[in-house]
């Protein structure tokens, strides 16, 4: 069974990519209003949301095309651990230095291991511990029983929501209590592989604005329990979206500037709390955001910029070789068999 959707090409996926990335960067580098209205917090929650939904929607795509395990695997880890490993390395050693920190946050296990994050300069990295703990997870289930196995995250992104809500964890980052919002976009794939394209465009927008409404009303901490619903607007508003790129491509989240921006987003991520660390961070309003900020968003946007043209590029190159080498090698291993037949 085909995805029917060519990921890798389709660029109003990088518009909202660029938009969760964006959301992020305001919620930890800008003040978004009175605090007493906690809208930081709320553009924060947004833009993890449809971050990790497209993360889902994206390998879920992936698998159904291709449930090669190990090709699946070879390619996340070439995208994830060499900036996050290197970025762990420096920060560590240069801004704080504990070896200790580095080993728990290379381990990914630092979301269940609060004692070892750091404000400022591993603490966002909570997100990377749950995604790939769901990529060990679904492809330990596509490793062991197929491609039927995908389906599985129905019921499990229902399972985490109610355990979510029994425990009023609206926006903690336990695996367990959050990868809801993952496996929510992991649906959108399914039911795309499964679903005829929406050709009503007027329909369309409606279910979008709709969607976005629910979305940024449950990602605010005043929403309570409705909070909850949260990863299933973000999945509608993800395929609402895609329905409406198919009908509408030239739309402004296909933009050059929104996909550049998408392009170097993981590294975004990453990098950007330690560009405003420390004395960054320090001083008046004044100081902070209209003299340190600035730089701040400079540094980001630089290094992010050089670490995906060239650290992240080399690693996934490199993996790609590895793995058309390793195609190559099966082929050749399978010619006398085919042969004989």
């Amino acid at each position: 069974m085909a995805s029917g959707l060519n990921a890798d090409r389709y660029y109003l996926l990088d518009g909202l990519r660029a938009i969760s990335i964006l959301l992020v960067l305001a919620c930890h580098l800008l003040p978004l209003g009175p605090a007493v209205l906690r809208f930081n917090e709320a553009a924060g929650a947004m833009g993890m949301s449809l971050f990790f939904a497209l993360s889902g929607f994206l390998i879920t795509s992936r698998l159904l095309d291709n449930t090669d395990i190990v090709e699946f695997l070879t390619r996340r880890l070439a995208r994830i651990l060499p900036l996050s490993y290197t970025y762990t390395l420096v920060v560590f050693t240069v801004i704080y230095f504990s070896p200790v920190h580095i080993l728990w946050t290379d381990l990914f296990t630092i979301n269940y291991m609060r004692q070892y994050l750091v404000s400022g300069l591993n603490n966002h990295l909570w997100s990377l511990c749950v995604e790939i703990h769901f990529y060990v997870a679904i492809g330990l289930a596509v490793a062991l029983a197929g491609r039927r196995a995908i389906w599985l995250v129905w019921p499990a992104c229902l399972l985490v929501t109610l355990l979510r809500f029994q425990q009023s964890a609206y926006l903690a980052i336990e695996t367990h209590l959050r990868v809801d919002e993952i496996l929510a976009g992991a649906c959108v794939a399914t039911a795309l592989a499964s679903l005829p394209a929406l050709k009503n465009v007027a329909r369309i927008r409606l279910v979008m604005f709709g969607a976005a409404a629910c979305w940024a009303v449950a990602s605010h901490s005043s929403a309570g329990s409705f909070q909850c619903l949260r990863p299933y607007a973000t999945a509608v508003l993800l395929f609402a979206s895609i329905q409406y790129g198919r009908v509408s491509p030239n739309t402004v989240l296909c933009s050059r500037p929104l996909r550049y921006i998408a392009d170097i987003s993981y590294a975004l991520y990453v990098i950007h709390p330690a560009t405003a660390y420390g004395w960054m961070n320090e001083g008046g309003s004044y100081a902070r955001y209209f003299l340190k900020r600035p730089i701040s968003f400079v540094l980001t946007f630089g290094l992010a910029h050089l670490s995906t043209f060239h650290l992240e590029r080399n690693a996934q190159n490199f993996a790609k070789a590895w793995l058309r080498k390793r195609r190559a090698d099966k082929l050749v291993a399978a010619a006398p068999a085919s042969e004989v037949g």
